[in-house]
């Protein structure tokens, strides 16, 4: 299932206890917390990243009227038009350099959620005792799903609002809304996982079946992020793209 609201998590965590008899809240323990803290670099580089383009996009602005040959109204027309243009490129390019670095926060945050499944999958005798041939092929993904949604991010993103002067609220609900898109679009290989604990009884293989599931994931998962980046990027992308254009072609004009 696709998590997209509150109650599709609701409902997530109840399939859970229901289907494999697992309360995913327990891995989310005072050591997670703080394991999950030390990972978070947010405050550091969104002062960084986020300001230093905008200050650059000012200081461009300010050497504008030094370096253009502007008269009478066109004074104006800059000191204005030319000012939200450049300042729009600047706030713009300053999301795009935060969002690259969050990229690698990001991918630390998942690839640790999926530690915390390899823990999650000593319940595998629990695990093996409710599942079927139905629904044994989404095991794996249920488990992710629910940890990240009902662990990792009830955990992490009151950490972001708090530690991120003024923009943490916003870097909150981009960091919830990326690690969304993650889980719905991370794959398990779960048709592989399924015929391959057919072929065996023991729960040590089977725990060895799932552990080795995971370890793929996380092998593919700078690919995943990437993937996930670029969508993200995009509109920032284009509406860069544009707006640039726009105070190219301003700029000629008033020249």
């Amino acid at each position: 299932m696709k998590i997209k609201t509150a109650k599709d998590v609701e409902l997530l965590d109840q399939k859970i206890k229901d289907e494999l008899g697992i309360d995913v809240r327990k891995y989310g323990n005072e050591e997670v917390v703080e394991n999950f803290i030390d990972l978070l670099i947010f405050p550091s580089y969104v002062i960084q990243w986020a300001i230093r383009p905008v200050l650059i996009a000012f200081l461009v602005y300010i050497l504008g009227f030094f370096l253009l040959d502007l008269v009478h109204v066109e004074y104006v027309l800059y000191g204005i038009i030319g000012l939200v243009l450049i300042m729009v490129c600047g706030v713009l390019s300053a999301v795009l350099f935060v969002l690259y670095k969050m990229k690698q926060d990001m991918g630390s945050i998942v690839n640790y959620s999926l530690e915390v499944m390899k823990s999650s999958v000593s319940d595998i005798k629990q695990v093996n005792s409710q599942t079927s041939k139905e629904n044994r092929k989404d095991v794996m993904g249920m488990l992710f799903k629910g940890i990240v949604h009902i662990v990792t991010i009830p955990m992490v993103s009151p950490v972001i609002s708090n530690k991120v002067p003024l923009i943490g609220w916003l870097i909150s609900r981009v960091f919830k809304w990326f690690m969304t898109i993650v889980t719905n679009k991370v794959n398990f290989d779960e048709e592989k996982i399924a015929k391959e604990l057919a072929e065996t009884n023991e729960p040590s293989k089977a725990i060895a079946i799932y552990t080795n599931s995971i370890t793929r994931v996380m092998k593919g998962m700078d690919k995943m992020m990437n993937v996930v980046y670029k969508i993200a990027g995009f509109p920032f992308k284009l509406a860069l793209t544009i707006i640039g254009f726009l105070l190219v072609v301003f700029l000629w004009l008033v020249n």
